[in-house]
């Protein structure tokens, strides 16, 4: 397979959160041109021919959505680099995942390929969520997020909450009857400023968990004092901790300045370095390890017992930029290094 001309493919049909279908439609044609059985389920696609049982059984990750493409964003291949919405996060890393599929006679190890859609949206659109319990038993995932073809181990959870911050309306002419609750806010804003990144670490990696402040209004005409201020905070935690942590922790924060209200939530994922077929292919291929300080799927896949990493060629700095792009020599190690996980290690893997 041209891994270039194939992410570039990929990258030329458009498919933000909840517009997936046309992309699913062209992964499942491919899929039926290679005669394998693929499984769709909403906009959702499984690869999983019959395993062998004599052999490990590795899962392949990718979404198919992207955030909402910029007006600035160029569609080309140009001094050896794919641009494109979606070229980095996480295309690219699709067609890795259909290079692997194309060449699954030459693996030593059985395949199951998962093309999902909604994961750059709300936890409850996630694709994943509907598919994990049709997944046959996997030895090892790769999720094929973007890491700069570098091992990104466990993952960040994290949960939004709206805090209300009451107040008592009034005209902006007479403020004083009334009370400002953007001002009632501040000593809370300044809470949140304030507040230091803490370092977490697990398994020897650095992670940090943090609290920011990421949006805030008021619903009132121009000339009114608002009576209420929202303001969105998110809440990022390491491996081992929980939702229930982080509120707690933010209910500290917040005293009684706010209301809060948790609107979206994620777990965190699991450090899984101690996996044998991971420890003999970065020892291997020298592979640098980082924590992932991020959410990604790899969390939903730790939580059933799954061991999981994140490994793909986009470069996360890249990701939903405006002008977004990969390097095509990018691509070409990432395939490199990944066949060495499917071929190589996985062959030589006891049973």
């Amino acid at each position: 397979m041209d891994l270039v001309r194939k992410t570039f493919e990929l990258v030329s049909i458009p498919s933000p959160t909840g517009q997936e279908q046309a992309l699913c439609d062209h992964v499942q044609g491919w899929a039926c041109d290679l005669g394998l059985p693929a499984r769709r389920v909403g906009q959702n696609l499984i690869l999983a021919p019959p395993a062998r049982k004599d052999r490990p059984v590795v899962g392949l990750f990718g979404h198919l959505d992207t955030v909402p493409p910029s007006p600035e964003q160029p569609l080309k291949i140009e001094e050896g680099r794919i641009y494109g919405c979606g070229a980095s996060d996480m295309k690219a890393g699709l067609a890795l995942m259909m290079a692997a599929t194309e060449e699954r006679d030459r693996q030593g190890c059985d395949l199951v390929v998962v093309f999902y859609a909604g994961e750059e949206g709300p936890d409850q659109g996630n694709g994943l969520r509907e598919v994990l319990d049709l997944l046959p038993d996997l030895d090892l995932a790769v999720i094929l997020e973007p890491t700069d073809n570098r091992v990104e181990a466990g993952c960040l959870g994290g949960i939004h909450a709206r805090v209300v911050v009451e107040g008592r309306r009034a005209h902006s002419a007479r403020p004083w009857q009334g009370q400002n609750a953007i001002y009632r806010a501040m000593p809370l804003l300044e809470r949140l400023r304030d507040r230091p990144r803490r370092k977490y670490v697990v398994d020897g990696l650095e992670f940090f968990e943090v609290m920011s402040a990421t949006m805030a209004h008021t619903s009132n005409a121009a000339n009114v004092v608002p009576d209420r201020f929202e303001l969105n905070v998110n809440v990022r935690f390491g491996p081992g901790r929980t939702e229930r942590d982080a509120l707690e922790e933010l209910r500290e924060v917040v005293g009684d300045l706010g209301r809060i209200e948790v609107t979206d939530s994620c777990q965190s994922g699991a450090v899984c370095l101690d996996h044998p077929l991971l420890r003999e292919w970065i020892r291997l291929r020298e592979l640098e390890l980082r924590p992932k300080q991020a959410f990604t799927d790899l969390a939903r896949l730790t939580a059933r017992g799954i061991p999981a990493i994140n490994f793909g060629p986009g470069d996360p700095a890249r990701a939903h930029q405006a002008v977004e792009w990969v390097d095509e020599s990018a691509v070409r190690e990432g395939y490199r290094l990944l066949s060495s996980l499917l071929r190589d290690v996985c062959r030589a893997a006891p049973l």
